[in-house]
């Protein structure tokens, strides 16, 4: 399933009183994580998506954050989201700039049948690519 949330980070907040928000997902496995900057953040803005308040999950450097610019910045995960709660922490901050920002949050989570299967394939992947030379 993939999730995205649109959120808005109005001018200067600062980070120790970021723009808070529960982003509500089903139970599975998170596979990947993306926030996408719009133009003009000019890395100023800044995310960050922690597990209860407690867990920071994005970016997994605890007490850091992440910025960008006109870019999406995005990890690959293979975490369990079985157990409550079953939704992240959303913080964003944009001290110092003139201007709101809306940022975008995509997160996908699957089933854990289907998330199992990821390390198998790509291993197959890795050993059929160098055995017929395909990257």
């Amino acid at each position: 399933m993939g999730y995205t949330w649109d959120i808005s980070i109005p001018a200067d907040t600062a980070k120790s009183t970021p723009v808070t928000r529960e982003l509500a997902l089903h139970p599975g496995f998170i596979t990947r994580i993306g926030c996408k900057f719009p133009s003009g953040c000019h890395g100023m803005v800044s995310v960050r998506l922690s597990r209860g308040g407690v867990f920071q999950l994005f970016p997994l450097s605890a007490g850091q954050w992440v910025t960008g610019d006109d870019e999406e910045v995005a990890f690959s995960y293979h975490y369990d989201l079985t157990d409550r709660p079953i939704s992240l922490l959303f913080e964003g901050a944009s001290p110092g700039t003139t201007y709101s920002h809306a940022v975008t949050i995509r997160i996908t989570v699957l089933p854990r049948a289907v998330a199992s299967m990821i390390p198998l394939i790509e291993l197959l992947t890795k050993i059929f690519g160098r055995m017929f030379g395909v990257r």
